[in-house]
């Protein structure tokens, strides 16, 4: 039995909510994934594929929102709650590791490891003897999932693309075997994104537009997700396209007059319930290792709070007010588990930036107020965005990005992609009467490879820190 046998028998005797392939107590004579529906069971592994549920692993780090700007935490659950590597992060430091397992690398490409396991299970199977709609199906699945991991992992762990800029840059490791023992080593952020824009390119035309089954990917995540890797590259055309071609397939914004903003965390059901969301997924949670921007003691920065209208409906169902402050409770998970998957209103708002920038003011106009309307108290007369030029709309555009996508992983890729174009913003920490900041364009911006990855691959380029 082969490397891929070992790693899918594995896998499928994890469990899987949505196949029938397991039972209690297997034969292990036939546990060898061979067929469509195996394979597909491996990608529905949600908690591995999707970072669903209490202990959840999944595709999303959370280090880049744990260095973000929108929250703070206070010295006592700064010293508290906090382990030393998780209060690295959280502090921009040089030298982040300190022994403990880097999750938010570990995580991710055991996605894309199982990825590889199904697209090489799949050159295994005679074609002309499988449904072939199902076939491409899976196939696009799991290009869309290993798309989906790099794309997060270069967010991370390689450096800001900037558009014209990339030569003599790093990127990912990039693993496209289903062999433990396959030879690795860095390849330039250009092939790194070459790679997530390839196998997006592929799924797209193998995926159907059906998403009621949203930890499953689909045409309209693909196109999400094109249109979001293409914003993050400065192409602004493409990006503009693929969030178009989106939205033309699924263009739902949930009306927050329909929403209890009274509950402890509004968005019942989850998000495979609500008809905005694109593509389920949350990122990375651990119950032993608690991030700084979870609700129970993250406290939203004041000034993002004061920024939101009075008859926002988002100050109500995002916010709840805390004895030391403002927590965050509007995650599309409806718990307290980070939502950081793909909804309309994210695609909604690509597809304003692009046409910011492109110079077509009114369509940007046009989104951002159908965005705007879907959060407004329905008893008070709605008040729309107006601009007269393109960089005045980017600007709305861009502080409405801040104040819609909140606590979903996003921040992170922005104050990146922003500061390359000379926006300058600064962030800063306070603990223990200590100030901390990172400046624009700063290397910190990127993480490094984790120790234990450089200690087996010695000649690895590390960042600079």
């Amino acid at each position: 039995m082969n490397n891929l046998y070992i790693i899918a028998c594995l896998l499928l005797l994890m469990g899987c909510s949505k196949s029938e392939f397991l039972s209690e107590n297997p034969n292990r004579s036939q546990i060898v994934p061979t067929t469509l529906d195996d394979f597909q069971a491996i990608l529905d592994r949600d908690i591995e594929m999707n970072g669903v549920g209490s202990t959840a692993r999944g595709p999303v780090p959370g280090i880049g929102e744990a260095a973000s700007d929108s929250y703070y935490v206070t010295d006592a659950d700064f010293s508290g709650t906090l382990q030393p590597q998780i209060q690295n992060y959280y502090l921009w430091a040089a030298k982040p590791y300190v022994g403990d397992a880097v999750y938010d690398w570990d995580y991710p490409y055991l996605v894309i490891f199982s990825a590889n396991v199904v697209l090489k299970g799949l050159e295994d199977i005679s074609f002309t003897s499988v449904d072939k709609r199902q076939y491409n199906t899976v196939k696009g699945q799991a290009l869309f999932h290993r798309a989906h991991a790099y794309f997060q992992l270069a967010q991370i762990f390689a450096p800001p693309y900037h558009k014209g800029n990339v030569t003599g840059k790093w990127g990912l490791p990039l693993r496209l075997e289903a062999d433990l023992n396959e030879p690795i080593k860095r390849a330039t952020l250009q092939e790194t994104y070459n790679l997530i824009l390839s196998d997006l390119s592929t799924a797209k035309d193998l995926l159907t537009a059906d998403v009621q089954v949203k930890t499953r990917s689909s045409k309209p995540a693909t196109f999400a997700l094109l249109a979001r890797t293409y914003l993050i590259m400065q192409e602004y055309e493409a990006a503009y396209a693929y969030a178009d071609s989106c939205l033309q397939l699924m263009a739902n914004l949930l009306d927050y007059n329909e929403v209890n903003a009274e509950l402890p965390y509004p968005f019942v059901g989850g998000s495979q319930e609500h008809s905005e969301v694109i593509f389920s997924c949350n990122m990375i949670s651990r119950p032993l290792m608690s991030y700084p921007f979870r609700p129970t003691f993250a406290r939203v920065d004041s000034v993002l709070y004061a920024s939101y209208d009075e008859y926002d409906l988002r100050k109500k169902v995002f916010f709840n007010q805390e004895q030391n402050g403002m927590s965050f409770k509007g995650s599309y998970d409806g718990r307290e588990y980070n939502f950081a998957g793909l909804a309309n209103d994210e695609v909604c708002l690509i597809r304003a930036e692009a046409a910011a920038r492109l110079g077509n003011t009114g369509q940007a106009l046009s989104d951002l107020n159908r965005l705007k309307m879907a959060r407004w108290d329905k008893n008070v007369t709605f008040q729309p965005y107006t601009a007269s030029t393109p960089e005045e709309t980017l600007a709305q555009v861009l502080e409405e990005r801040k104040k819609e996508l909140l606590f979903r992983g996003l921040r992170w890729s922005d104050l990146r992609r922003l500061n390359l174009e000379g926006r300058s913003i600064s962030l800063e920490r306070v603990i223990g009467g200590e100030t901390y900041r990172l400046l624009p364009n700063d290397p910190r911006y990127t993480y490094p490879i984790p120790n234990e990855v450089i200690a087996f691959h010695p000649d690895m380029p590390q960042n600079e820190r």
